[in-house]
């Protein structure tokens, strides 16, 4: 009689897991671990005929697509990225008889290993809409809800020119960035020349603090020159450790922190002070103006000239 009854729970059980298909949240959970492995059929099997997809909060037109049409759309950029982990959490699922529909939070970091191992993060919420097809649920609506993006937002056109096979030229604030530090090292290998060459021709080198006792800057690349070229044979070398280095909003600004370290001749001490500057470029790279900020007192009291601030 047991043997009987045991067989006969076998075929229950055997046939209720057949009725009980993947529920809704398993769906979507195995649409991210799929697009995170680049598994795209995988990605595919999970979504209906028709989609709906909303990714507006991300500036992108909402369009209804086949799961071949977004599947092709990702393969351009996702795998440009050396990572991609989609993590979702406090999930909610509401069930309908044949139609369903899941919220989750997300985060999604994508990490490209290049030059600075950089980063670039998309936090939000996940809207979906599944129906059954063929007795499976299907996505056949997805909408994101972007809360942030954190991190190095020129990384989702890096992973595009990667998957294109394009070189990954520097971006506009990245290339004025590396500008200004050549602009430092110029002065520490006291090159004129090399100074002057990172200039336009009509730039404008601006002191608001020159205080009557240093000079007010120079106008034009010939200006700036003349500005820079006595200075070096004055001094016993000069050292400017970069603290702080931004590329602005308008990537064409870059704002920068840092320190003089000016050696006195005849070893009469090092003369330093902390410093704000601004450069702007134009598109070719060049500096069109740079605004040196120091404090006047501290410079003053480095050269004995105290007694002559205005």
């Amino acid at each position: 009689m047991r043997t009987i009854l045991t067989t006969l729970l076998i075929l229950v059980l055997t046939q209720l897991k057949a009725q009980n298909m993947e529920q809704p949240k398993d769906v979507v959970t195995h649409l991210f671990v799929a697009t995170d492995q680049n598994q795209w059929n995988k990605v595919e099997n999970c979504f209906a005929n028709e989609v709906l997809l909303d990714y507006s909060s991300m500036g992108n037109p909402t369009s209804k697509l086949t799961p071949n049409q977004i599947t092709n759309a990702w393969k351009i950029i996702l795998p440009g990225f050396t990572h991609t982990h989609h993590q979702i959490g406090n999930i909610q699922e509401v069930i309908e008889k044949d139609k369903s529909e899941v919220f989750a939070y997300g985060t999604a970091t994508h990490y490209l290993e290049d030059e600075n191992g950089s980063v670039w993060t998309v936090v939000g919420t996940y809207s979906f809409e599944l129906i059954k097809e063929s007795k499976q649920w299907k996505v056949s609506a997805m909408t994101f809800n972007l809360k942030y993006q954190d991190g190095n937002l020129s990384l989702p056109q890096k992973a595009i020119n990667k998957v294109a096979g394009k070189p990954n030229l520097p971006t506009m604030g990245e290339r004025n960035k590396t500008s200004v530090k050549s602009f430092f090292q110029a002065l520490e290998n006291e090159d004129a020349d090399e100074v002057v060459n990172l200039f336009a021709e009509n730039a404008i080198h601006i002191n608001p603090y020159h205080s009557g006792i240093f000079p007010e800057g120079a106008n034009g690349k010939e200006a700036i020159k003349n500005y820079w070229e006595p200075v070096f044979p004055n001094f016993d070398g000069m050292t400017f450790p970069v603290d702080e280095i931004y590329a602005m909003e308008d990537p064409s600004i870059v704002y920068v922190k840092y320190t003089g370290n000016i050696k006195l001749k005849n070893n009469a001490g090092v003369y330093s002070n902390n410093y704000y500057s601004t450069f702007k470029f134009d598109e070719e790279g060049k500096i069109t103006e740079y605004v040196e900020i120091f404090n006047p007192i501290t410079a003053a009291r480095g050269f004995g000239l105290l007694d002559k601030i205005k």
